[in-house]
Formats: C-alpha cells, sequence, structure tokens
C-alpha cells in the first residue's frame, strides 16, 4: 500500500524546486543491487531530477548542465540541492547515465503511484502517438525493405516507413503515450517504436497493463484519421 501525502504540505522558493523535491519525497523507484558492473554512486531518482532540469531549464547539452550546477549562484545551489547532490558530478556522468535512464518504467510506475493515491482518475484514458524523423537524409526504400538489402551505409535500419496525417510519409519512429482525461493530466504509460505501428496495435500492452487497477479504467479514448489528411476523430472504447 502507497502512502498518502500530502502535496499542498511541500513548499518550495520555485515550481521547479517543489517537483524536485516531490520526486525525492516519492521514493517510487529503488535501483537493483543484483545489477552487473560497479554500482552507481548517484542513484536514479537523482539523476532524473537533473535530466529535469536540463529539460525545464532548456539547457542545450548536459556540458551546459554541468556549468549550470558549477555557477556559484543561490539560486543554482538550490536546484542542485533539490536534485539531491551534495557534490558535482563528472560531465561524462550526465552523458552514461542519461542514455540508460528507464523513463517508459519511470513514467509507469510514476502513473501507478498518482492513481493508486486518488490523484489520477483513469476511468477515462486517451491515447495518442506522434511521429519522429531519423536523423540524417538517408532512408531506407520500401523495395530494399523487402529484398534485405543495404543500399549504403549510415542508414537506420530499425527504423520504417509509416504515415502521418499532417506529415505524410515519414521514416522514422513513433512515440506513443496515454495518459489521463481528467482535471489532472497525468502519463501513464509511453513507448517508442517503428513509424509503422499503430496505436491500437500496442494500447492493450502499453496502457492497460500499466495501470495499479486495470478494473478502473472503462474507457479508452484515441484518434482516428478520416480518409483526409486534415480531418481526424475521437473514438472512444470500452
Amino acid at each position: 500500500m502507497y502512502s498518502k501525502i500530502i502535496l499542498s504540505n511541500i513548499h518550495a522558493d520555485s515550481f521547479l524546486i517543489g517537483i524536485l523535491h516531490l520526486i525525492g519525497l516519492l521514493s517510487w523507484y529503488h535501483d537493483i543491487d543484483k545489477r552487473r558492473g560497479r554500482p552507481f554512486v548517484y542513484p536514479t531518482t537523482v539523476i532524473l531530477r537533473c535530466y529535469l532540469v536540463r529539460i525545464w531549464m532548456r539547457i542545450p547539452s548536459n556540458n551546459c548542465l554541468h556549468q549550470y550546477f558549477g555557477t556559484s549562484m543561490p539560486y543554482n545551489r538550490k536546484v542542485m540541492e533539490a536534485c539531491g547532490l551534495n557534490t558535482l558530478p563528472d560531465r561524462r556522468t550526465f552523458d552514461r547515465r542519461f542514455k540508460v535512464l528507464p523513463i517508459d518504467m519511470l513514467i509507469g510506475i510514476m502513473g501507478r503511484r498518482f492513481v493508486a493515491q486518488g490523484l489520477a482518475d483513469c476511468t477515462i484514458i486517451a491515447v495518442d502517438s506522434t511521429m519522429i524523423r531519423t536523423r540524417g537524409a538517408k532512408v531506407w526504400h520500401k523495395s530494399h525493405i523487402k529484398s534485405n538489402t543495404i543500399p549504403r551505409s549510415g542508414i537506420d535500419t530499425d527504423a520504417r516507413w509509416g504515415f502521418s496525417a499532417t506529415k505524410g510519409w515519414l521514416y522514422g519512429y513513433k512515440l506513443h503515450i496515454c495518459c489521463t482525461t481528467g482535471s489532472l493530466v497525468v502519463p501513464l504509460s509511453a513507448a517508442v517504436t517503428s513509424a509503422n505501428v499503430y496505436d491500437n496495435q500496442l494500447y492493450h500492452n502499453g496502457c492497460i497493463e500499466t495501470i495499479h487497477n486495470k478494473k478502473e479504467i472503462l474507457h479508452i479514448l484515441w484518434q482516428l484519421y478520416a480518409s483526409t489528411r486534415h480531418n481526424s476523430s475521437f473514438v472512444m472504447v470500452s
């Protein structure tokens, strides 16, 4: 059973610092002690809060994030303390740890925590996705995919072709996400697939299995595109 936490009791100098304190108080993720290799010096929740600072402050690189924490300014020090950092990590630590952050697992754990505490209503959940184009101009054409032929180097062979109502045909990946639709919108699940995977092929495993109590879900809302590229509608299933 999750313990009740009164969010209104969290006082902070800014909204960002309040969120960082909240992530630290929830204690909803623990590193696996039996993991092979050298144990982490900084817990995953600390690295997650550093990553959130970079996104929130729109810091362009890990090097700039390292310089931000290293600046001797009162607010910067407060943000660093809210992240749970007593010492400044090496810049390469950010490079290494950001690459292995279990973002999809963390989103699922956070969603279950908010639903279990009654902070979010998952009676109706919404599912949607967005296309992500691969880096560079090199693509793998369908004829070459069928023959399993790679005409040139530098092609991302894990990506696939997909159709978007707003972007047309695109070679890349697709980000799927489902969230609550009540007064508090909370993400419940997220997954990245190739661009040819549709929401209705993924939402059962990607959404329902991540909720703390599947019986609470009554309806699932996802977007259905019409025959034209400019018209779309929403469909609700029970």
